[in-house]
């Protein structure tokens, strides 16, 4: 069993009126079990190329309908340094193919996601450099 945790921390001295120290974690598990996950699609580094929604090539495929049981989470990270130069996430799955996220230039984000979705990534500038890994429980 591996132990895999996801830790965030946000903090700012003037966002609020008061200084913001936030700190969450938690242990990544099967779902209903204390087990931790085991399963990953690798860390993969990736060029986006497709500046537009539902364009087969140039796209990549984060995660694939039900690869994994239960609640699998992603890991993404835009690698780009230039402002504006923004990945979309999408959910193939659903009618009109609905975008879930953005992530503009160093942005990252660590999602669980539903499982039974496909989700695709494409970018507003060719190529976009990506960074990412799903984790979970193995079907």
């Amino acid at each position: 069993m591996a132990t895999t945790t996801a830790t965030i921390t946000l903090s700012s001295t003037d966002l609020l009126s008061d200084e913001l120290a936030l700190v969450t974690s938690c242990t990544l598990t099967k779902t209903t079990t204390s087990t931790g996950i085991e399963d990953t699609t690798g860390l993969n580094r990736k060029k986006i190329t497709s500046t537009a929604k539902g364009t087969a090539s140039g796209q990549i495929t984060l995660y694939t309908a039900d690869d994994f049981a239960a609640i699998p989470y992603l890991y993404i990270k835009n690698l780009e340094t230039t402002v504006g130069n923004r990945i979309f996430i999408y959910d193939d799955t659903s009618t009109n193919d609905p975008i879930q996220f953005q992530l503009d230039a160093g942005d990252w984000a660590f999602i669980p996601m539903h499982g039974d979705k496909t989700y695709k990534a494409y970018a507003t500038a060719n190529p976009t450099s990506i960074e990412f890994m799903v984790m979970g429980q193995d079907q």
